[in-house]
């Protein structure tokens, strides 16, 4: 064998140990690319799942309070609308005063406020009802005096038993009865 036979089976020796080493260096390359790009992937995945659950979390967070806002609203605007009402019944209560419906709605008002009254009372009505309520206790025959400081828009308040119990039956109370009802029905009909 000729000295070039042996450089050149050393060169292609050389060649294949070269073609080998990059092969295996391609290979590990190609492995840590592939590993970069997983990474790079995960690191993706896991920000754009962070930032989903974020925005999620702001649209949950404003949905409620949107929720809340209009739960608000409708409370005023229920509120509001039984106020006015109230008001209105009120106002025509207080136009009743002199009518001659008055006169039978008062005596059933007292009539109740002394029912089953057992001795003396007191009969608190409005100044206006002065008279009226004189005739009318006079009419039951109840033993109550009549006393002309009530402030409002009609009905009377009697107490008895040394003053220890009261009955109020004036309009008012009976619209304050009558309002937590009210604004039940309202609010169940506005949410329904």
């Amino acid at each position: 064998m000729a000295i070039e036979d042996i450089f050149r089976a050393l060169e292609e020796q050389a060649d294949d140990e070269v073609s080998a080493i990059l092969r295996a260096a391609q290979v590990q390359a190609d492995a840590m690319v592939q590993e970069a790009r997983d990474e790079a992937d995960r690191i993706t995945q896991a920000r754009v799942q962070a930032a989903e659950d974020s925005v999620k979390a702001r649209s949950a967070k404003t949905v409620n309070a949107a929720r809340l806002q209009v739960r608000r609203d409708l409370a005023a605007v229920r509120d509001e609308a039984v106020d006015r009402v109230f008001a209105l019944a009120a106002e025509r209560l207080a136009a009743l005063r002199g009518s001659a419906e008055y006169e039978g709605v008062f005596r059933g008002l007292v009539s109740e406020a002394v029912e089953g009254v057992q001795g003396e009372c007191e009969l608190v009505v409005a100044p206006d009802d002065a008279a009226l309520a004189k005739k009318v206790v006079a009419d039951l025959g109840a033993t109550c005096t009549v006393a002309p400081s009530l402030e409002g828009i009609g009905g009377a308040v009697v107490s008895y038993d040394g003053g220890r119990i009261v009955r109020r039956n004036t309009f008012e109370s009976r619209l304050e009865k009558v309002r937590g009802l009210a604004q039940s029905k309202v609010a169940e009909v506005l949410t329904s």
